[in-house]
């Protein structure tokens, strides 16, 4: 691998499994056979390299100075020393072994305070994985995990490969999936918000609707709030309040009729128009500029149910809003062959 550090650039070569001292400045243990050099090319074309082999249970460190060696001396073990902190905290080497002798000595805090002095998004979610595989947490003690994922860590992909993480180990109740959602918003990037939302929502966790309709709410996309729109509804099971908040979301999305008409007629395919959401429904519809989504989303809740006097006056209010000739006769036509019924 190679390390770059504020112009310094590094060559780090590992064959085997490494631990380290708790202070950072030594290889502890190495697995026989294994190999491990470190080499810096910083400011010279004259390269300072310190190599690490284990054998018989034995390590051996040589320090080399332009390919020359110099045996193990006061200035390798300095370089060693001053080097390895920076290195290990910032490429996340070594981070399961770390994470299991941490927590061991320390507990899940003292890997969490590690992680705060973490120097890369890549190190701090190698760190919380491993730390989630050692301690199995609950709920409860998936907060701070997430907490530490959305302060901490500013890549949304490796914000991502926590969450999902989470997602996967534990069924989150209420405040862990709220802590979930609120670690969603800190991202900028709808595709990563969505693949985490998915990993959450497939978990079983419990996430109420305000909680779910959050995190859409942060998305700009309507491709990205459509998929995750469509998968809370064919999931099930949502309450009237979800059910509301779905096609608020769906009324809200920017420019993308046809994202809008498929959630609607997903949402008309599982559950009709019920009562509750009728105004909520038909004010989604009427949002539409497009006649032809717009014509084919009512058409479809036509086909789905019977029609009441009151549904029917929507119906006709929402016909009498298109504006092509076409379209407007479809829907009535439609109207009156499902009164008929």
């Amino acid at each position: 691998m190679r390390w770059d550090d504020n112009g310094s650039r590094f060559d780090v070569d590992l064959h085997g499994t490494i631990t380290f001292t708790d202070d950072l400045t030594d290889v502890q243990s190495l697995s026989d056979g294994g190999s491990f050099q470190m080499r810096d090319w910083t400011g010279s074309i004259v390269p300072h390299t310190v190599k690490i082999t284990a054998s018989g249970g034995k390590l051996t460190h040589e320090y080399f100075v332009g390919g020359l060696s110099r045996g193990w001396d006061d200035e390798g073990r300095r370089f060693l020393a001053g080097h390895l902190p920076v290195l290990i905290r910032r490429s996340g080497l070594g981070a399961e072994s770390r994470v299991k002798s941490i927590y061991g000595s320390k507990g899940a805090g003292g890997v969490l305070d590690e992680v705060d002095r973490l120097m890369s998004d890549y190190a701090r979610r190698l760190y919380l994985v491993a730390l989630i595989d050692v301690a199995h947490p609950d709920s409860a003690g998936m907060l701070p995990i997430m907490q530490r994922a959305a302060t901490r860590i500013t890549s949304d992909y490796d914000k991502r490969g926590v969450l999902e993480h989470v997602a996967s180990t534990t069924k989150l109740d209420k405040p862990a999936g709220l802590a979930f959602v609120q670690a969603l918003a800190t991202m900028k990037s709808d595709y990563d918000q969505r693949l985490s939302l998915t990993s959450l929502t497939a978990s079983g966790a419990g996430l109420d609707g305000d909680a779910a309709f959050q995190a859409v709410a942060h998305m700009k996309g309507s491709y990205d709030k459509r998929l995750v729109l469509t998968e809370i509804i064919q999931r099930g099971g949502i309450s009237v309040e979800t059910k509301r908040g779905v096609i608020d979301a769906a009324a809200a999305m920017q420019n993308s009729d046809y994202d809008r008409r498929l959630v609607l007629t997903e949402y008309i395919q599982k559950y009709g128009v019920e009562p509750p959401v009728r105004s909520a429904f038909f004010t989604a519809v009427d949002v539409m500029r497009s006649d032809y989504d717009r014509a084919e989303t009512l058409l479809t809740a036509l086909k789905r149910q019977p029609v009441d006097a009151e549904t029917r006056a929507a119906y006709v209010s929402s016909a009498e809003r298109l504006k092509g000739q076409y379209d407007q006769n479809r829907v009535l036509a439609a109207l009156a062959r499902a009164e008929s019924r």
